[in-house]
């Protein structure tokens, strides 16, 4: 019976998004943005309070509210993160000291809202120790540290070449590494008396650089790779921004650019580039330029430009955290003993790859062992579905879940119970037709309210439009 409730409640789903406006409903927009900024669902209490508002700008005040929030930053640092390979052990081998430097680096470019071109000029001129220098773990984080390799990732990450075949990793010859007697650090830095092999160096584009002795090769590099002037630079980044938001690149692999890979909308990668660059490589506004646009305003495909996508590892594992009130627990193995991360930490906010644990396995936790957006995997897997429909560690959850009893005891029919479930898992009011339907079926079946109640909430996190952002 409950199998023929899922099935017919997906079917209701998918009629309401044939049948929607033009522009997407404010429920749909509520969630879509919560979820692709924060990788957090609402709370019952914001959907309210954003469902009721009647203010012309409130989805404009909400991106503001959620780009500039605590939960937004951590999920855009989880987001450099996996590109960056912030991870403890192998291949990065960063050690948790350094990634909980590294990650701390990260968000507070993030919460001072620095320029992009600023942010990546500091991580590829940094130096010192891997401890108190935190930007330099960029250069640790590599299994082979040649400056041969250095560069391809700097071309892979920036620019989003996947072939770089010029003399350029000459600029990052001069990187050298060594140890102190602090267990795990390491200094960074340059050997700046070091004789360059070649008076001139050619990069892909055709610009000529010309280092000079005793002087940081690297500098006059970086000045080229972020100028406004190198518009690649900034196209990468603006085509990556979307593609965080889309789940697919105008230029699609989102870090592979050549000749046979051409944007789908020029015109539109062209303005969005324009944009950024005008303002001054502001990542928040260029995020906002995305998310107040007519596209993510849109209702879901196939009758609008949005793409229903289904939620990462880490987004799925804390939405049925959040929503049965029982949250998993974290530790890292490494070093000796185990460290343990305080209770309800979201995983979206561990920050070392290292850690984990086998639900996020299970839905495709990326590894960090490569920069390129193609190791996260958000496919749904028969596996995935088989666990959430039968797993009775999840049932567990639900039926000891203090949340659910609380929903039941402040209130007392059926309509009050299905809105309050609904409102805290879907991020929406039930509808007539689901009442209906939850009627009918407590009727059938002459369930309790209480037993109604666990089954509408394990119905619910096995539906598309829980698993999907749509």
């Amino acid at each position: 019976m409950k199998k023929v409730l899922i099935f017919t409640l997906c079917l209701l789903f998918t009629t309401l998004q044939v049948v929607a406006k033009e522009r997407c409903s404010d429920e749909v927009f509520l969630r879509r943005t919560y979820l692709t900024v924060t990788g957090a669902l609402p709370t019952p209490q914001e959907c309210v309070k954003f469902l009721d508002s009647t203010s012309p700008n409130k989805r404009e005040v909400l991106v503001n509210r959620l780009l500039n929030s605590e939960l937004g930053l951590k999920y855009m640092q989880m987001r450099w993160g996996d590109i960056l390979r912030i991870k403890s052990e192998f291949p990065s081998n960063l050690w948790p000291n350094g990634v909980q430097a590294y990650n701390r680096w990260v968000y507070e470019q993030l919460l001072n809202n620095v320029p992009y071109d600023q942010m990546v000029r500091k991580l590829l001129l940094s130096e010192g120790s891997n401890f108190r220098a935190p930007a330099v773990n960029f250069y640790r984080g590599f299994q082979k540290r040649s400056p041969e390799n250095v560069y391809a990732n700097i071309n892979l990450l920036f620019l989003g070449d996947r072939n770089c075949t010029d003399n350029g990793h000459l600029c990052f010859s001069q990187v050298k590494f060594k140890s102190t007697k602090e267990w795990k650090e390491e200094i960074i830095y340059l050997d700046i008396h070091q004789k360059l092999p070649t008076q001139k160096i050619v990069l892909k584009d055709g610009t000529v650089l010309t280092p000079k002795l005793d002087n940081d090769w690297r500098e006059e590099y970086v000045s080229w790779l972020t100028s406004p002037s190198n518009r690649r630079f900034a196209e990468v980044m603006v085509n990556r921004l979307w593609f965080w938001v889309f789940g697919k690149g105008i230029v699609h692999e989102p870090d592979d650019w050549n000749e046979n890979n051409k944007p789908s909308d020029p015109a539109l990668l062209k303005e969005l580039t324009d944009y950024f660059i005008k303002n001054k490589f502001d990542i928040r506004k260029m995020m906002k330029r995305i998310l107040l646009s007519d596209e993510f305003n849109s209702k879901a495909a196939p009758e609008g430009f949005y793409v229903p996508q289904r939620l990462p590892a880490e987004v799925i594992v804390d939405a049925l955290a959040s929503t049965t009130g029982k949250w998993s627990t974290y530790s890292s193995r490494v070093p000796e003993p185990f460290t343990f991360y305080p209770p309800r930490t979201r995983s979206t906010h561990l920050g070392d790859a290292t850690v984990s644990s086998s639900e996020l396995e299970l839905f495709g936790k990326v590894s960090r062992d490569v920069s390129l957006e193609s190791q996260r995997n958000n496919a749904i897997t028969s596996r995935q579905l088989l666990y959430l429909m039968n797993s009775s560690a999840l049932e567990r959850r639900i039926r000891k879940s203090d949340t659910l009893k609380q929903i039941y005891l402040d209130n007392g029919d059926l309509p009050s119970v299905a809105n309050a479930i609904t409102l805290l898992v879907l991020s929406r009011r039930a509808t007539p037709e689901e009442i209906s339907l939850y009627e009918e079926y407590q009727k059938q079946d002459n369930l309790p309210l209480m037993e109604l109640a666990f089954d509408i909430m394990w119905m619910q996190l096995n539906s598309n439009e829980f698993l999907y952002n749509h």
